[in-house]
């Protein structure tokens, strides 16, 4: 039905609504502009896609013309695909995908008129078109060296982001770096380098990157958010993150800007208040993961610190009255009732009575 529109000249959504109507009312007449219904009736069969002819019996099998693409664009590194494309009439996305196809050894097919451009292209008029800079662009090196500020100052920076921001289309910048790589020389419009100059600071979900976070403190903080209930669903929906993305962390601990600003947001929201999932809490505990107030800001992302205020699984020495009298002290000025505390310790109050040699013991 596109297909027909589009030959036609005509907006799919008529053509559409003319079908429907005729389907569900064929005793109710409808009217139509003579114009339209003249160039409707014009379309012939021969005009529309065929499997065996291509799209309208005028295109030709790409292979041929691709590979000279191919052997063009790795002699002459200079050139971009997108000048190649549009030398040709082309878009710059539809010799992407023939190039892909061909590469991977699927038919393609594109056409004649395009295909037979291609292979007279004259790279040497390319070269002198692409390294003569028009008018209205600048030095791309200065855009470029902006981004990667920006991506170092924070998490969750990606380009996509920070053309978001600027009001530019995500893929003009990869688009521009890409053909930077190719062809140093090649700037980009004026407009749009002022527009991402123009960026001093990002806006949420961005974050201030903190350098001294590390894997290990991340990874920490993972547990930590399980073991006080939240499960990896929770914790991704409140960094904005997929479950996938934190499992394959939590196995092999790399992070990336993105899943580090999501750790932190989400401990920024999540550490002070008890998860809904006690199957959560209570595979943490037998695995002797750390909660969150066994940690603190300033020693989390050491790998040479231990938790502080729990007992370590692997160190089994009988408790004493002065260590049991640490442990607890410590975690009531966390805020812990001695009751929450003695739970906390593995240890019920008849047998902390036994090992204070108190009487009573208050909850």
């Amino acid at each position: 039905m596109a297909a027909i529109a589009r030959h036609a000249g005509v907006a799919s959504s008529t053509l559409k609504s003319l079908l429907d109507d005729t389907r569900h009312d064929q005793h109710q007449s409808r009217t139509l502009h003579p114009a339209i219904a003249q160039r409707l009736l014009s379309v012939k069969a021969a005009d529309l896609p065929c499997r065996e002819r291509g799209y309208g019996g005028q295109s030709t099998d790409a292979t041929p013309a691709i590979r000279h693409v191919q052997a063009l664009l790795a002699t002459y590194p200079a050139l971009s695909q997108a000048s190649v494309a549009r030398a040709a009439g082309m878009s710059p996305s539809t010799l992407a995908a023939a190039l892909h196809d061909v590469a991977a050894g699927r038919p393609r097919r594109i056409q004649q008129a395009a295909a037979q451009q291609l292979l007279i292209l004259d790279p040497d008029l390319l070269l002198s078109t692409a390294l003569a800079r028009r008018s209205d662009t600048t030095d791309l090196q200065q855009v470029i060296d902006h981004l990667h500020a920006l991506q170092l100052r924070y998490d969750r920076a990606s380009r996509a982001f920070i053309a978001h921001t600027a009001g530019v289309r995500p893929s003009t910048p990869s688009c521009a770096l890409l053909d930077h790589t190719r062809n140093p020389r090649r700037g980009i419009h004026t407009a749009i380098a002022q527009r991402i100059l123009a960026l001093k600071d990002l806006p949420a979900p961005a974050c201030p990157r903190r350098t001294q976070i590390t894997d290990t403190g991340l990874l920490r903080r993972l547990r930590a958010l399980c073991t006080a209930g939240w499960t990896l669903k929770n914790i991704g929906a409140a960094g904005g993150i997929s479950t996938k993305t934190l499992t394959a962390f939590a196995g092999r601990p790399r992070s990336t800007p993105a899943l580090r600003g999501a750790i932190l947001a989400a401990w920024e929201e999540l550490s002070h208040q008890p998860g809904p999932s006690p199957t959560a809490r209570q595979r943490a505990q037998v695995k002797g993961w750390a909660p969150p107030l066994a940690w603190d800001n300033e020693t989390i992302d050491d790998p040479a610190v231990l938790p502080s205020g729990i007992r370590n699984p692997s160190h089994q020495s009988p408790w004493n009255p002065d260590l049991l009298h640490h442990e607890l002290t410590f975690l009531t000025h966390l805020g812990l009732s001695k009751t929450q505390a003695l739970k906390r310790l593995g240890l019920g109050t008849g047998r902390a009575r036994q090992i204070l040699g108190h009487t009573t013991l208050t909850a």
